[in-house]
This record gives C-alpha cells, structure tokens and sequence, in this order.
C-alpha cells in the first residue's frame, strides 16, 4: 500500500492535481508528491533539478525514489538506486526480485525480464512506507550498535581507567598522611630525635615517656612510631653494655682473687682476698634485676619493631626511612641474622653522613661477638662518622667499647674523655671510664 498525494493510505497515486498545467512537485517524508490546492495560483515555471540519494540528476530530491506526479514538466526521475522510471510509475523503486522460475518481477507487476536492459535498470516494486521505514531504522541500528567484544574491550578499558584515576586521587592523600599530622605533634617527635642525641638514659627516658604518649594520641604516625623503637633499641643497648661492663669487671675481681691467693705476698693477703670476694658478690647481686630488665625490655621493643615490620606497598621517604632505621637498629642491638643486611638498607636510604647504618652495623658488632676484622672495619667507620657528625654522642660510646674490646684502653679513655666533656649526665660513659681505670695493669 503506497501514501496518495495527501499523504493519506487509499488515495489514488495516477490521479493528477484538477488541470494543473505544470506544478512543481513537494517531496515528502516517504516520497510521494502533492499538488498546490490552487493549481491555476502557480506560474508555469522550469522544471527544477536535483540530486537524488545516490548522485544522479533528477527533477525533485526523492529520499527513497517516490514518483513525480504525473503532469511534471520534467517527468522522468531517478529512483534511489539509480533506474530510470517512467511518469507513471509510482511508489518506491528498488533493484528487481528475483524469484526461483519467475525471473525479475518488472514495473509493470509480473511482466517478464526485458532483454533490452540489464537486471539492476528494470521496473522497480513497490512497497508500503510503512515497510520501508521499518527496514531504514532496524538498518540504522544495527549500523549504530557495536560487536559485544568491541563493548566488552571498551568496558574494560573504562574500568581500567576508573581503577587508575582512583589510585591517582587517593595517592596523594595516602602518601601525605603524615604530614597531616598537627604542628605540635611533628615538634614533638623532632624534639624527642634531639633528646636522644645526647645519650644519657636522663634524656633518652624523657624522649621515651613523649615518644609513647605521641603515639598513644596519633597511632599512624609512622615516624614517631618508628623512633619510640630507636629509643628503646638504643636503652636496651645501653642496658646490654652495662650488663658487659658487669661481666668484664666480676672477671677481672675474679682473677685479682685468683692472684693474690696464688702469691700470699702480703702478710693480709687473705684479708685482701675477702674484700675482693665481697666486692664480687655485689656484682653479681646487681647483674640479677639488670638481666630481668633486659628481657622484660627486649619483649617490648620486639612487639613494636615486628609491627612495623609490616609496610606498605608505597608510603613516604620520610616514613620508609624512619622505619628501616628503627628495624636496622633493633636487629643490631639484638643479634638478629638480618641485621647487617637491614644496616645496608639503611645506608641506601638515610642521607649523609649515614650516621645511623653506621651506629646499628657497630651495635650488631659489638652484641654478635664478630670477628677481629669486623671490629676493625666499624672502628674505622664510627671514626669517619664522629668527623662528620660529632654532636651525636653514641659513636663515642661505641667506639669506646670497640676500642676495651681490642684491649687499647688509651684510645677508650680518649673518647669517653670527650663524651664526659660533650654531656656530663652520660653515665655510662663515667662508669665505662672507670673500668678502664681499674682494668689498667698493677705497678
């Protein structure tokens, strides 16, 4: 069924506008052509030229090859696939049909193939608007809708890029979250770093009590967490030098004991040896409650450092740093296997003069028990540091022990001389240079 003139169904197309002379032809929406109402209002005019869908020159634009109505100046029209049709034909014009024992249906409805033209150039069939429009828009979007694997390779291209933009934004935020941390919070820390400069237990339980209460108010903060450690790796050092010092100094009344006994050069001798028996046994007493705070010590500072053992995948220098210095110096303090090889990292990540990766590799040194060769190396690394940084008082410390540990009680007395001289609270450093006093052989 094809729409008449008005563009209503059931009017008749071949029915010419009442004596029109030579009108000009409407395109509507699906072809077909209207009249003027007034067909004597309207001059005679040329018949107007235009292109068709696909190129070719025909007297009216037709979007799917409606016929001209019949009376045109121009009667002859190209259909939207290219034919050439007569005046009066009507409808829609497209490529023949071919049917299996009918051959090419023609213009004319049923009529045989013509020999005279090829296949593509004879008489169009005519559909119903109605059929065409379905067709154009199921076309449309079937032209319009993408594969499923080009929608399912945008999809995850969209979900990439969602999950990237997410990591983006929240980095920042993440990486900076220390620095969120309030003014007073971050001097604090920093004035707590200073107070265990100085090294004298005095001044590291100061740092000790802030450091816990800091982290007590503001529990993510990395790097306070991460210097309370430092400050009890470094305590629990001093407790084992003043457990050594203990040790060495029962050794050496021991042996004076065994001396004496031996000569009997002295008509008091056996008084002598009493006294040095007593002096002894308060050694001893004092070694019991040192043993037990340093393993109630250890406990502690073995929780927190396994806490931090447990980093994130990105996180700030800052924090990082602050981390591996305080794992580094808890494994040295404590002998762990992987001490030397945290005392490396720190080296790589501290910035100059390393003077912390300097500190735990000669803790490690000094509580492993290492080998002659391992003590001279730190000697000569804790020298270069001192040089480089010499407010920060435990190399001093440190290479004093190392030197006792050489037997070269002169270079220990130099630095312990200097410590005494840098802060006169270090009491470590005043009983160490005691022992070396009373460890320097008899006249």
């Amino acid at each position: 069924m094809t729409l008449g003139a008005s563009g209503t169904s059931g009017a008749s197309p071949s029915t010419p506008a009442s004596g029109a002379p030579g009108h000009i032809g409407r395109t509507l929406t699906y072809g077909a052509v209207s009249a003027p109402a007034d067909a004597g209002a309207v001059p005679e005019l040329p018949a107007e030229r235009s292109t068709s869908l696909y190129g070719e020159a025909s007297s009216s634009t037709e979007l799917f090859g409606a016929a001209n109505a019949p009376g045109s100046p121009v009667n002859r029209k190209t259909s939207a696939y290219g034919a050439a049709t007569d005046a009066g034909s009507h409808g829609v014009n497209l490529p023949p049909m071919e049917l299996p024992g009918l051959g090419a249906l023609g213009a004319a409805g049923g009529q045989g193939p013509s020999t005279s033209e090829p296949a593509y150039r004879r008489g169009a069939v005519s559909l119903p608007p109605e059929l065409l429009s379905a067709n154009r828009e199921s076309a449309d979007l079937v032209a319009s809708t993408p594969s499923s694997s080009s929608s399912r390779l945008w999809l995850g291209l969209v979900v990439a890029a969602g999950v990237l933009l997410a990591g983006v934004l929240a980095y920042p935020a993440w990486k900076n979250r220390d620095a969120d941390m309030p003014a007073t919070a971050v001097t604090e820390k920093e004035r707590a770093s200073v107070l265990l400069r100085r090294d004298d237990s005095v001044s590291r339980d100061q740092a000790i009590q802030s450091l816990k209460a800091l982290t007590a108010t503001y529990p993510k903060y990395t790097e306070a967490q991460a210097e309370l450690v430092v400050a009890l790796s470094l305590r629990l050092g001093e407790l084992q030098a003043e457990a050594e010092r203990l040790r060495t100094q029962g050794e050496l009344l021991q042996r004076d004991i065994d001396e004496r006994a031996a000569a009997q050069a002295t008509v008091d001798w056996e008084s002598r040896v009493n006294a040095l028996k007593a002096q002894r046994e308060d050694v001893i007493k004092l070694g019991g409650p040192l043993r037990i705070e340093i393993d109630r010590l250890r406990k502690e500072v073995d929780v927190l450092a396994e806490a931090l053992e447990a980093a994130p995948e990105v996180e700030p220098t800052p924090a990082l740093a602050a981390r591996v210095k305080a794992r580094a110096l808890h494994a040295g303090v404590t002998a762990a296997p992987d001490a030397l090889a945290l005392a490396e990292r720190l080296r790589n990540v501290e910035g100059a003069p390393k003077a912390w990766s300097t500190v735990a590799r000669a803790e490690y040194v000094l509580s492993s028990g290492s080998p002659p060769e391992s003590v001279a190396q730190s000697v000569s690394e804790l020298e270069a540091l001192r040089q480089a940084d010499g407010t920060l008082l435990r190399p001093y410390v440190l290479g004093a022990r190392l030197a006792l540990r050489q037997k070269d009680p002169a270079a220990a007395r130099s630095l312990l001389d200097d410590v005494l001289a840098l802060n006169k609270n270090h009491e470590l450093a005043r009983k160490l240079l005691e022992q070396v006093s009373t460890s320097a052989p008899r006249p």
